[in-house]
């Protein structure tokens, strides 16, 4: 008898060998013997030997649409067909792909889900749910819950857009992660992916994380980060590599609170970059602001005062003053606004709160203030970017790549690489389309002239260093 095999998936039978195996899923597996003496005479036999060794497997739940097996009566020889199938589950994984059945339980490709909706909302803490490659359009808003992974093919094969452009198109909450896909076709005031607004998502203790992803859109938003609607000590998410091509569309927004941490986040033809308000602060690594309007923007503070107290004692030396009636001891990087004044001063330092009092050290000069004996202050979280290694190449050229881009004519306004307005505050160190090299706003190595500027010189590289090389010449 001869068994001929022609499904790379079904076992291999080889005569006078006491053992079945078999290539799935693409190395060579030595599963239960058969005995040598154990002679397959029908097409029934054959497929119930098979299907006993198959579900003796791990990892192989059922038999489904038959083994795909022809029995020669007369010879008995017998052949496998690449027909049959089996279905693989592994626990705590579910699948999407666009030959799924929103009624199918999503355990195996087999049984896949159509919409990524189905699956998130059959998902439980500890799943990841694999979308594989398609163009998906979801009934939106969809929810990724509790420290469940959304998991893509790819970003360039697997496309998330939203039904209804009018809403958001993915929440996120506690733990939750998303890798591999690309948000098209949300409009403003929409984000591709935010936290919902009915405060579901709670405290988050382990940030959502956005890793390997795209925004490509008109007016949307690609991440929208809200405090107020989230709890917890940090109101925030975490990105990696989540690419923001919104021509017309906010890329980043962080707001009443709202924190994140931002790695390689790459902005093109935006309204603004990354834009953080009412409180909203970010740290930035290793990014770039490509074209569009503004590239990074801080502006005003939380609307609600984190504390109040009275001026005391005055230090002019120190640039300090005791301030008292206090609840809490004031942040290092919080402002605070002196009653008649319209500026805000950064706190640089702070004492321990002992009865209610605390000596704050500022970094702006406060003997500008008229009066400071007696004064009502109140204590604010500013707006706040703090970026590292950040690129800015043709800012200011428009949202339109078309018109933004130099050869087509596009000019950059390095005035808006850096907005900064109504306290708030952008901490950065970039390099622009010129190669000119800046820490702040008052410090710049001109790559061209190789000069240095900034508030308090202004002298060639040539000129500091040639004093230093005749002295050792």
């Amino acid at each position: 008898m001869a068994i001929n095999n022609n499904d790379p998936r079904s076992l291999i039978y080889q005569p006078n060998d006491t053992t079945v195996s078999n290539s799935y899923p693409g190395t060579l597996q030595d599963f239960p013997q058969i005995p040598v003496n154990d002679v397959f005479i029908t097409e029934q036999a054959i497929t119930q030997r098979i299907t006993n060794v198959l579900t003796g497997i791990a990892g192989v739940s059922s038999i489904t649409a038959g083994i795909g097996i022809s029995v020669d009566q007369p010879t008995g020889d017998v052949t496998i067909t690449a027909d049959g199938a089996w279905t693989m589950e592994v626990p705590n994984v579910l699948y999407v792909a666009k030959n799924g059945l929103d009624t199918n339980d999503g355990k195996s490709l087999n049984t896949a889900f159509l919409t990524i909706k189905a699956a998130l909302l059959a998902a439980t803490s500890g799943t990841a749910v694999y979308v594989k490659s398609g163009d998906y359009t979801e009934q939106n808003p969809i929810t990724v819950p509790r420290f469940v992974a959304l998991i893509g093919d790819d970003l360039r094969t697997v496309s998330i857009r939203p039904a209804d452009t009018s809403q958001d198109t993915v929440y996120v909450n506690n733990g939750s992660y998303i890798t591999g896909v690309t948000f098209r076709s949300h409009l403003s005031p929409c984000a591709a992916v935010a936290f919902n607004p009915n405060g579901s998502a709670g405290v988050t203790t382990t940030s959502p994380y956005i890793q390997n992803c795209s925004s490509i859109t008109t007016t949307g938003c690609g991440l929208r980060i809200n405090g107020d609607h989230v709890g917890g000590v940090i109101k925030g998410m975490v990105t990696d590599a989540y690419t923001q091509f919104n021509q017309g569309g906010l890329g980043v927004h962080i707001l009443n609170g709202g924190y994140a941490q931002l790695v390689s986040i790459f902005t093109i033809c935006t309204t603004v970059g990354i834009l953080c308000e009412s409180g909203g602060q970010c740290s930035v690594t290793n990014s770039n602001c490509s074209f569009g309007n503004v590239a990074l923007r801080a502006d005003g503070v939380y609307p609600t005062s984190l504390d109040s107290g009275t001026t005391g004692v005055f230090d002019n030396v120190a640039n300090s003053i005791r301030i008292n009636n206090l609840t809490s001891r004031p942040s290092v990087n919080d402002v605070i606004l002196f009653d008649g004044n319209p500026n805000y001063y950064t706190i640089l330092s702070s004492s321990p709160l002992v009865l209610g009092s605390s000596v704050v050290t500022f970094v702006e000069n406060i003997n500008t203030i008229s009066s400071l004996s007696s004064l009502t202050c109140e204590i604010y979280k500013r707006s706040l970017i703090s970026s590292s290694g950040h690129t800015f190449e043709y800012v200011g050229s428009g949202t339109n790549l078309a018109t933004a881009i130099p050869q087509n004519g596009g000019q950059p306004i390095p005035a808006n690489e850096i907005i900064e307005t109504t306290g708030g505050r952008v901490f950065f160190t970039s390099t622009d389309q010129y190669g000119n090299f800046k820490v702040g706003t008052g410090f710049t190595i001109d790559s061209a002239t190789g000069t240095i500027s900034g508030r308090t010189f202004n002298q060639s590289l040539f000129s500091i260093m040639t004093p230093y090389i005749l002295a050792i010449t």
